[in-house]
């Protein structure tokens, strides 16, 4: 069974998430499509110029996980560009700093805090944690 996926931490939506080749009607285009935490990181690493080991404080993940979601981001780019398709930014795992998270296991919800540790654990999981008197 696959890891469940880190939610990355992005600052804000994105204000403009569709883009397609002048003159070309949008009912023949294709759209090759890039998730929010990818144009996150692309906008952290490529727009902001921050090395892939800010960028990964800043989305909460690992490096290795940067430099992967780069290389999607960056191999959908290069193919909408070259091939002229529509660039249609949707989806992804994130939060937006300051929001509210929920625990896919038990449904908890809590604010995300918009700095922090790394680690975001379950706020019933380690309630239960601490009232567990143990052995």
């Amino acid at each position: 069974m696959p890891r469940p996926k880190k939610c990355r931490f992005v600052k804000r939506e994105p204000g403009v998430t569709f883009f397609k080749p002048q003159g070309i009607p949008l009912r023949v285009l294709e759209h090759a499509v890039i998730t929010v935490d990818e144009l996150e990181a692309l906008r952290l690493s490529d727009f902001l110029g921050m090395s892939h080991e800010e960028a990964a404080k800043q989305l909460k993940v690992s490096r290795p996980t940067v430099t992967r979601m780069l290389a999607r981001a960056h191999q959908t780019l290069a193919d909408a560009l070259v091939n002229g398709k529509a660039i249609r930014i949707e989806g992804g795992d994130y939060v937006l700093e300051g929001c509210e998270c929920q625990c896919p296991k038990c449904g908890a919800r809590w604010s995300a805090p918009a700095s922090g540790s790394q680690e975001h654990v379950c706020v019933e999981g380690k309630e239960a944690e601490d009232n567990d008197p143990g052995p």
